[in-house]
């Protein structure tokens, strides 16, 4: 049984120090804490997110909505960017049905002309079209829902709580008759249930079907001590010739007390898997990346070259090759506190973190273009 408890936190608005390029969030919001749908893969299980996640006592957090609209209202140095819901805890579980906690919040930010990322493995958030298209109008919106299987077998072992894929393409494909920008993250993908070939091909066509703008793609899951231990529990206990797979691959000897693996598969793995799914992606002419909000501001520009910087830095390292400078320009970039025309005229750009005489050339070009 479920234990609902309302809870009064500090605060409800999370600004992060560089911009997620997965969902090209700057903030995020969490209406709750602890998650109902109880994923075995969970992230945030990790020691280091010290979160109740165990779906027997789910916090709602208090005011949630009141204190975003003063914190919105009081900060005039907070400029609106894309606000990632929900980072811990799925902002559409059970429980949202009843507090509305996520509804109250998305109230707050349509009225201050903020964008907004959906992450949800529910269709409930069918029920937020009417604010969510209001957002896409006058700002950027996006939702994205976590499908990494089309098979309901290794779904339900994944996710026990959560609905099966099939109704997430479904929501899917209702999302895909407004403006808001929808698709799949298949993040993760777990090694040696959803890493085959054909498993992914099937993943991508039925996206396809759907009408998905995008299939978010990461090859492999990360492991980390109380995450770890979890889903290794787990997985001994239904598939146990699947136990000394994950210990080749991670690097450890299995234990129920500790984990001393690897933090994410080799990159021989990685790589070999990003390639398999490089190739469906190209045959079912699908795009693995969210279109970002660029807001009309100062940013705009620099904002259009990060785009293209951060892209290109992911499909790097997926493909194995050097990435990190190329990635951190582009964060760098999206940090400017002015125009990037400006540093340009000036003939600063070599000045910014990690920009050199080739990506210098590459922002000159994009200039020229946009301008």
């Amino acid at each position: 049984m479920v234990e609902y408890c309302e809870k009064q936190f500090k605060s409800i608005l999370n600004k992060h120090k560089f911009i997620n390029p997965w969902g090209w969030n700057r903030y995020s919001i969490s209406p709750y804490q602890g998650c109902q749908f109880n994923c075995i893969y969970c992230y945030a299980r990790s020691q280091k997110y010290n979160r109740n996640l165990s779906g027997s006592t789910i916090f709602v957090k208090k005011n949630a909505a009141h204190m975003l609209d003063l914190r919105i209202s009081r900060a005039h140095t907070l400029l609106p960017d894309v606000v990632g819901m929900s980072g811990i805890g799925d902002p559409y579980q059970v429980c949202e049905d009843v507090f509305k906690t996520t509804r109250q919040c998305l109230e707050v930010l349509a009225r201050h002309g903020w964008p907004v990322h959906i992450w949800t493995k529910s269709p409930l958030v069918l029920r937020d079209l009417d604010i969510l298209s209001e957002i896409a109008e006058t700002s950027w919106a996006a939702v994205s829902f976590t499908i990494t299987t089309t098979d309901n077998e290794v779904a339900r072992f994944l996710e026990p709580n959560a609905v099966l894929p099939e109704e997430r393409f479904e929501a899917i494909s209702e999302i895909k008759k407004t403006k808001i920008q929808t698709g799949v993250a298949a993040i993760p993908i777990v090694p040696f249930l959803e890493d085959n070939k054909r498993g992914i091909e099937s993943l991508v066509k039925r996206a396809k079907k759907a009408g998905a703008d995008y299939v978010l793609f990461s090859s492999g899951m990360t492991m980390e001590n109380g995450q770890a231990l979890r889903f290794l529990k787990t997985l001994a206990r239904i598939y146990p010739e699947l136990v000394e797979k994950f210990e080749d691959l991670y690097r450890f000897k299995y234990s129920s007390k500790e984990y001393n693996g690897l933090y994410s598969p080799e990159k021989r793995y990685t790589v070999k898997t990003f390639q398999k799914a490089f190739e469906v992606f190209k045959k079912c002419e699908m795009s693995y990346r969210v279109k970002r909000f660029i807001p009309s501001d100062f940013r705009k520009t620099a904002y259009i070259v990060a785009e293209k910087l951060l892209n290109e830095a992911c499909r790097l390292q997926d493909l194995g090759k050097a990435w990190s400078n190329t990635y951190w320009a582009g964060q760098n970039i999206q940090n400017l506190k002015e125009p990037i025309e400006d540093v340009a005229e000036r003939g600063e750009l070599q000045q910014i973190r990690n920009v050199n005489s080739e990506i210098e050339s590459f922002i000159k070009d994009v200039l020229e273009n946009v301008n």
